[in-house]
């Protein structure tokens, strides 16, 4: 009892490793044109990196700049290297430089 209890707790703590908070906000430092949409290449306070795609087939396009600010609506994280946020929308909340 006390190995499935034990296991549950490890299971609940890694899971949750490498997720994000809906409504994180992040500086934008490379845009890549894509076929139907751009790929954002972000990075949060801490100095971690993400990418996200935005499109008007997602339903999640705005036009952004490099340097600019942005707030995520995350639906999705997939740990891969770098972690790719999948969004549900992007807010741009100060303008680069």
């Amino acid at each position: 009892m006390r190995k499935i209890i034990l296991i549950g707790l490890c299971s609940l703590v890694f899971s949750c490793k490498g997720t994000k908070d809906s409504g994180d906000r992040f500086t934008v430092t490379r845009i890549e044109a894509g076929k139907d949409g751009q790929t954002l290449h972000l990075k949060d306070a801490e100095g971690d990196e993400y990418t996200t795609v935005i499109s008007i087939p997602n339903g999640n396009f705005t036009e952004v700049h490099e340097g600019d600010k942005v707030q995520l609506d995350i639906a999705e994280v997939l740990d891969t290297s770098p972690v790719i946020l999948i969004s549900r929308s992007v807010e741009v909340i100060g303008k680069g430089q």
